[in-house]
C-alpha cells in the first residue's frame, strides 16, 4: 500500500480500530521508539481559488511519532493531540514496510476500513446535497 494512501486511512480511522491493530504487534515484537509521541505544531498551507496562490492559513496542533520494527521505520504525523493514537499509527506504518505475517491482516482491515470511511464520506455528502445552491455570475455557467 502506497505512503500516502495509507496516511489518509489511519488519520481517519478510529483511535479503537488502530489501536486493535497496532497493541498485538506491540506486544509480540520488540518496538523500539526512536522519537517519542510528541505534540507539535505544523503550518496548514491552503490555495486561493482564483489566481491559484498558494499561502499559509495558519497552525494546526498535531503529534508526531517515529518507531523502529523489523528493521524498518514507522513514522506518523496526525492532527489532534493523541499520543497513543500517533504511536501505533507509526507501528502500522513499520509493519506495511516489513515481512511480518501479521502483515497481511493489517492491510486488509485498513482496506476494509478504508471502505467504511469513504462510505461515510459519501453519506455526508448526500446529506449535504439537499442544500447546495448553485451561483451564476453574469452569463457563465458552471
Amino acid at each position: 500500500m502506497e505512503t500516502i494512501r495509507l496516511s489518509k486511512i489511519l488519520g481517519k480511522c478510529s483511535k479503537e480500530t488502530i489501536a486493535s491493530l497496532a497493541e498485538p504487534i506491540m506486544q509480540r515484537y520488540p518496538v523500539t521508539v526512536i522519537r517519542k509521541p510528541s505534540k507539535t505544531l505544523v503550518m496548514v498551507r491552503m490555495q486561493e481559488t482564483v489566481a491559484k496562490a498558494e499561502f499559509y492559513l495558519g497552525e494546526m496542533l498535531a503529534c508526531e511519532a517515529l518507531v523502529e520494527l523489523e528493521g524498518k521505520k514507522g513514522f506518523a504525523l496526525m492532527a489532534g493531540d493523541d499520543t497513543q493514537k500517533v504511536l501505533c499509527a507509526a507501528v502500522l506504518d513499520a509493519v506495511c514496510k516489513t515481512d511480518l505475517p501479521e502483515r497481511a491482516k493489517v492491510l486488509e482491515a485498513l482496506k476494509a476500513e478504508e471502505q467504511v470511511i469513504a462510505e461515510k464520506q459519501v453519506r455526508e455528502i448526500q446529506k449535504h446535497a439537499a442544500s447546495k445552491v448553485q451561483f451564476n455570475t453574469l452569463d457563465v455557467d458552471y
